[in-house]
């Protein structure tokens, strides 16, 4: 059970799970999609991957998902840093508002994280995983089993995360509970 939680961890990491949101979202919203994916993925999600892959294997990290929470500050800071350029660029292309309000809203989820690692220990993954089975099934036409779908893959990641002692129950809660919080401010700022 150690291997398949590990693997659906890593398949449904918050990189991965974040790039197709941005992605979908794009498809769904923007007329021409490339350009404002590549910004997107390229500063959400390949940059602060292979910073953490790079802070893992110098060994300042115990891991690529940074375990320990004072190890999190380091990440947190150079993710935000390239999440702030992706936004600054995409809210210089043409774009849908859609794709600028999530890469936007990244960036402040991302402060959000950084803020709360300094009392406790919240998890991305939740977060993400939560954030993700709220938002995208309203891209793809809003159908219950697109939601059925959002809730397993959070369920599973939890679970995973929980399964393999990443995090606590509490960890868990939190970064679902912000990760639902920040998916209602994004729905809502939308309309």
């Amino acid at each position: 059970m150690h291997k398949l939680a590990s693997l659906l961890a890593e398949i449904f990491s918050p990189f991965i799970l974040c790039g197709i949101l941005i992605s979908t979202i794009a498809l769904a919203t923007d007329p021409h999609p490339l350009p404002a994916i590549c910004v997107a993925l390229g500063f959400l999600v390949f940059v602060p991957q292979a910073l953490s892959i790079r802070l893992a294997r110098s060994g300042k990290t115990t891991d690529r998902f940074v375990q320990v929470r004072e190890q999190r500050t380091q990440l947190y800071v150079m993710t935000l840093v390239s999440v702030v350029i992706g936004c600054l660029l995409l809210n210089l292309l043409p774009t849908s508002r859609d794709v600028q309000l999530i890469m936007n809203t990244a960036a402040a989820t991302l402060v959000v994280a950084m803020l709360l690692n300094f009392i406790i220990k919240v998890s991305i993954h939740a977060l993400m995983a939560a954030l993700f089975g709220i938002v995208l099934p309203v891209y793809l036409g809003g159908a219950t089993l697109y939601f059925v779908v959002g809730a397993l893959i959070w369920a599973v990641t939890v679970w995973a995360r929980l399964h393999n002692k990443r995090h606590s129950a509490l960890e868990l809660v939190l970064g679902t509970l912000v990760g639902g919080i920040v998916a209602l401010f994004y729905l809502s700022a939308l309309n």
